[in-house]
């Protein structure tokens, strides 16, 4: 990324990086797509992957995206596959490896920022209120596309 001859919208995500360790960007319910929130910065300065959350409201999305980054900060790294009980009240939520054949799609800013796509991305996903994951059998064909997993497997 070159830092010179940057439009309004880079410089702010630039200045957020800066200033709080990471952008977050806000993408709405489009065609096939479901709204979805995604940090941009996070590897650049911490080496961790960036965060995508599927599905979720705005307010929430970025809540979450903050305290993992803030987590990470503070020395935490957090694990594909294990599940975690404190990012989400009353739910389970667990992180997933982002395929690079997904990247195009969801991550349009983080490809800009790095110039390329060498930095990872986590997904975290979480259950419906039954607790069904995305994954499981019974999961709703509403609740399948609202939270898409974008995952290698």
């Amino acid at each position: 990324m070159n830092k010179n001859n940057l439009d309004e919208n880079e410089q702010k995500v630039v200045d957020n990086i800066e200033e709080y360790g990471c952008h977050v960007m806000h993408i709405f319910a489009e065609d096939e797509l479901p709204r979805f929130t995604y940090s941009v910065g996070i590897y650049g300065e911490t080496k961790q992957p960036e965060l995508i959350v599927m599905g979720l409201k705005q307010e929430v999305a970025h809540y979450i995206v903050n305290d993992y980054k803030d987590r990470i900060k503070e020395g935490e790294i957090f694990e594909t596959g294990k599940y975690y009980s404190d990012f989400i009240e009353g739910y389970d939520i667990t992180f997933l490896q982002v395929s690079k054949e997904y990247y195009d799609e969801y991550f349009g800013w983080d490809i800009w920022y790095y110039g390329n796509k060498s930095f990872p991305v986590l997904q975290l996903v979480f259950p419906d209120k039954s607790g069904i994951w995305p994954w499981d059998n019974k999961a709703s064909e509403d609740f399948k596309w609202f939270q898409p997993i974008l995952s290698i497997c």
